[in-house]
């Protein structure tokens, strides 16, 4: 009987090899997929390393002329809304102005017309009573 149970346990003992050589099969093909995963990292990151540092560079020299435009473009705005602002000032006086010499004209051409037809009265009735 003690034959017996160990058979059963070289029995057992062979299974569990067998059993452990069918699952050191995926293991060597996994770990063989981790090294080129390792590797194909490396190499991104060693490329990375390389290209990074002048892509960095010339996204800042871009960002510095981005920032450079817009501040030309507040200038230019400011210098705008300035020479609109002097220009609607400028309007407005003008027209101040002449409204106001227009009123002059039209009361200087009045007073004349009316200095004129005054005098011809004047006149007519000077000659009627003379």
């Amino acid at each position: 009987m003690s034959s017996n149970i160990d058979l059963v346990i070289v029995f057992c003992f062979l299974i569990l090899v067998v059993l452990g050589v069918f699952l050191a099969m995926p293991i060597a093909r996994l770990l063989e997929q981790s090294t080129r995963t390792l590797g194909a990292t490396e190499n991104l990151i060693n490329t990375l390393d390389q290209e990074l540092g002048p892509t960095i560079k010339e996204v800042d020299n871009v960002l510095i002329t981005v920032n450079e435009f817009r501040s030309i473009a507040q200038r230019g705005i400011t210098d705008v809304g300035t020479k609109v602002e002097d220009v609607t000032g400028n309007i407005g006086k003008v027209a101040d102005q002449a409204k106001h010499e227009t009123q002059v004209f039209g009361h200087g051409l009045f007073a004349g017309i009316k200095a004129y037809f005054s005098g011809k009265t004047d006149k007519e009735e000077s000659s009627s009573a003379g």
